[in-house]
Parts: C-alpha cells; sequence; structure tokens
C-alpha cells in the first residue's frame, strides 16, 4: 500500500512538473512573440558613458570620450552618438586606446542636449548626424499613406531626370540610416526619396504600434512608388537596410506600380525570419524548439488577439530564398559574416539560388548595418559600380 501511495505520489509530482514545464515553454514562446512584433516605446541607449572630456579650445563640441566597451563601442570606423531618445547627437569618430573595459574615441559635432551630464548613449551605423550633413540639396515631404502622411527627405540629383531611389531604413533604426547610398545615387542623375514609414516617430502607428516585419509596411513603399510616379518617375531602385530590405522585396513583389521598379540594393538585409529568427533567440540561450513555437504564434489567429498584431504573420511570405524564382530585377545584396543581428547565410543562399540577378558582396569584420564604417572605399566602389551597369541598362 505505501509503495501505491509513493508511486500514485510520484507520479502526480512528475504530472506537475510536466504541466509547470509546459506552462513555462509557452509563457516564454509568448514572450518571444510579443518581442517580434512590439516596438519599444523609448530607444535603448545601453552604452555607458565612463567620461567625456571637451577639448580645452573649444566650446564642448568635440573632445574624447571613455566608452563602456561593446561590440560596437569598440567597431572601427565613424558612428553617430545619440542620447536623450534622441535629442542629443554627436559624431563618434576615431579609437585612441581599448582596454578590457572601456573605449577612448574622439567625438565631434555635438548638437541638441547638453552632452556633458549624459551618462549613457546609443550609437547609429550612419555617420551622418542629419540630411544637411550630405552637403546636397534638401527639402522635406509629404507622402499621403494608407494611415496618414509618412514624412520623409527628398534630395534631387543635378538636372533632369527619371530615374529615383527609395531608400528604407531598418526596425528601429533612424531615418540617417540609408544616406550613406545617396551621395553615390545623386552623382549618377538618380533623385532620392528617404522615407519613414508606420510606426516611425513622426509617422502614422500601424495596428495598435506593431511591426509586420515587412508584411504591412511595404504598404507605405507602394504609397511612395505612387508619389515619385505623380513626379516623372520611370525607373525606380529601392534600397532597403536589414528589415527595410524585407519591406523592399515585399513591395516589390506585391505593389500595383512594380512596373517602375528596375532594381533592388539590400544592405545587411533579413531574408528568411524563420531562420533570424531562431537564430536571434539562441544568442538568448532560448532553445530552437521554444523558438519556432513563438514563430508558431506569429502565424496563427492568435497573433492578433494574443500578440495585437495587425495580422498573421506569414513568415513563408517573407523568406526571399524560398520565392528566389519570382525576382526578376537586378540586385545587389551587401552581407557580412561578422553580422551579429541578421545571419549572413540567406544572403548566401539567395545569392546561391539567382547568381543571375544577384551581385553579392560579402564582408567579414562589419557588425550589422555597418559594412561602410569598415570598409568604405570597397563599399562605394561595390555600389558605385552596380549602379553604372543599371544606368547602362537604363540607356540601352
Amino acid at each position: 500500500m505505501q509503495q501505491q501511495r509513493t508511486i500514485r505520489a510520484a507520479t502526480a509530482a512528475l504530472a506537475g512538473a510536466t504541466t509547470f514545464a509546459g506552462a513555462l515553454v509557452g509563457t516564454i514562446a509568448l514572450s518571444l512573440a510579443r518581442q517580434v512584433v512590439t516596438l519599444p516605446s523609448k530607444a535603448r541607449e545601453p552604452v555607458r558613458v565612463v567620461e567625456i572630456r571637451p577639448d580645452r579650445d573649444g566650446d564642448g563640441a568635440r573632445g574624447t570620450v571613455v566608452l563602456e566597451r561593446t561590440v560596437e563601442s569598440h567597431a572601427l570606423g565613424e558612428f553617430t552618438m545619440l542620447w536623450g531618445q534622441g535629442t542629443g547627437r554627436a559624431r563618434l569618430l576615431e579609437r585612441l586606446e581599448t582596454t578590457d573595459r572601456t573605449v577612448t574615441r574622439r567625438y565631434g559635432d555635438v548638437l541638441g542636449a547638453d552632452f556633458a551630464v549624459v551618462r549613457s548613449v546609443r550609437l547609429a551605423s550612419a555617420p551622418q548626424l542629419g540630411v544637411e550633413d550630405l552637403g546636397l540639396p534638401w527639402s522635406k515631404v509629404a507622402i499621403p499613406g494608407e494611415g496618414g502622411e509618412l514624412p520623409g527627405w527628398f534630395i534631387p540629383a543635378a538636372g533632369e531626370s527619371s530615374d529615383w531611389c527609395i531608400h528604407i531604413h531598418g526596425r528601429g533604426a533612424t531615418l540617417t540610416e540609408p544616406l550613406r547610398t545617396v551621395p553615390l545615387v545623386a552623382e549618377r542623375g538618380w533623385h532620392s526619396l528617404v522615407m519613414r514609414y508606420r510606426n516611425d516617430p513622426g509617422a502614422p502607428a500601424g495596428h495598435h504600434g506593431k511591426t509586420g516585419l515587412g508584411l504591412t509596411e511595404w504598404r507605405d513603399v507602394d504609397a511612395a512608388l505612387e508619389w515619385v510616379k505623380s513626379r516623372g518617375a520611370r525607373r525606380v531602385v529601392l534600397v532597403g537596410w536589414s528589415m527595410g530590405g524585407a519591406i523592399a522585396v515585399q513591395a516589390a513583389l506585391r505593389s500595383v506600380h512594380a512596373d517602375l521598379v528596375v532594381g533592388l540594393m539590400l544592405e545587411s538585409p533579413a531574408l528568411d525570419w524563420n531562420e533570424t529568427l531562431i537564430w536571434q533567440a539562441g544568442q538568448l540561450n532560448v532553445p530552437a524548439s521554444i523558438a519556432k513555437l513563438g514563430i508558431r504564434l506569429l502565424g496563427s489567429p492568435l497573433a492578433r488577439s494574443v500578440l495585437g498584431a495587425e495580422e498573421p504573420l506569414d513568415l513563408a511570405e517573407l523568406d526571399v530564398v524560398a520565392r528566389a524564382g519570382e525576382l526578376r530585377w537586378p540586385t545587389l545584396v551587401l552581407a557580412s559574416t561578422g553580422d551579429t543581428v541578421v545571419p549572413v547565410s540567406g544572403s548566401q543562399r539567395l545569392a546561391k539560388a539567382r547568381p543571375d540577378l544577384v551581385t553579392y558582396e560579402e564582408f567579414t569584420r562589419a557588425r550589422h548595418t555597418r559594412l561602410w564604417n569598415t570598409d568604405p572605399d570597397r563599399w562605394e566602389a561595390a555600389v558605385g559600380k552596380w549602379f553604372d551597369r543599371l544606368g547602362e541598362a537604363g540607356r540601352s
């Protein structure tokens, strides 16, 4: 009898443990799915400022800053520091000294909120603090979208042209992110529209402020295509950075104005969200099985009621590699094996699947969207050469 009671108690305990484990797995999966579709209300400023040393002969606009050593603060190249939720910004320049815990760098061109009292910053990949830094004519524009006006910058090429580029930044990135491409295309006769899309600061909010990973945002690019068409565009290149790459491809595949599209330029693109989300979960030591459960939630009817998404997210629609046969545009893909946000394998597989269309440039040391920062000469040569070929094709 005692043995039977022991067995029953053990069975009950095991059932309870199994139920608890199942609930824990479900909770983690739900949390992951919510993080995927939920944009932060405030931008994180994760890099700690250890010390600020303004130049003695200056006004505080330049000097030396000691930052906590992180992957980003230690990276090669020039960047933008932002603080106070973007109310302050400055250029982060060359490295001077590194230790196990800190990185000392030059900074310059402080704008906005007081830098002297800053305790933490975030780093944006663009070296430009704003569109003004390009030294090119520009104007603010508003694109009529389905949810309201989408702000943007228009940077014209010199002279008359019917060639346009629409530049699409990545998830949570600044509007300056795509500016590295603009001077290269402007000198080749391409007008530029650098656009915001739903849920960006100053842009209309999407459904409950949730991202669609490209499955909803592409409609804003569709509106931008209509806008440039009304201004004489006959040929358009969609330039997408990170998640902006996914948006660009969806717009090319779905837009009623897709006949305008003559090329895609994709920088550090998210081409396979299944792979990317499982890989990102692995960086957090979350097992792939739990990540896959979270992905199933994204695509289920619960996406609306539980996650607040505008629609279930069919990640198969976003798998550009699986849909490679549907592509019909010359495509430049720039990616890095050093990317810690989006695995490079998606770019590699797309290049292998469509060598007839894809020009692939692979970097090694560069972090996510920081290819230009690591090797600007090579990056600009690759982009310029590709646009030269596209220009020649348009003239033939």
